[in-house]
């Protein structure tokens, strides 16, 4: 049976800044509303003296917004998808997206755009800037 992609990974040839400015552009740009959800350093909890940065973003069409899942305690954004962006060096930065819709295949085939839209927005963000897309 066909997958509804749920973990997409790029590398980009971007420092973190510039890698998020991207990334941001690209889901706007395809009508997604992005939210920040968390973020910080990677190495809070250890003596490294190098800043590793990441955020997490959740990224929603609005027209598909009739789950309100804000309002019951915080549940996964079903119809979303959620934007990972890990700094790996100075000059390279590693975005993950996933969708909770994956794991309801039924689900998903009804609306596929969602699948559509957050590969086409990967594939702007990846435009010139990607080492590697899998």
């Amino acid at each position: 049976s066909k997958m509804f992609s749920a973990d997409r990974r790029l590398v980009l040839d971007r420092g973190f800044d510039r890698a998020v400015e991207i990334v941001l552009s690209a889901f706007l740009s395809e009508g997604f509303a992005v939210e920040p959800v968390d973020g910080g350093d990677l190495h809070q909890r250890c003596a490294a003296v190098d800043r590793l940065r990441y955020t997490e973003l959740e990224a929603t069409l609005p027209e598909l917004g009739f789950v309100p899942c804000r309002r019951m305690g915080g549940l996964p954004v079903l119809l979303g998808c959620r934007i990972a962006l890990f700094e790996l060096t100075a000059t390279c930065t590693l975005v993950t997206a996933s969708s909770p819709l994956a794991r309801y295949p039924r689900l998903a085939v009804l609306v596929p755009r969602l699948s559509d839209r957050v590969g086409s927005a990967l594939q702007a963000a990846g435009q010139g800037a990607s080492l590697e897309a899998a």
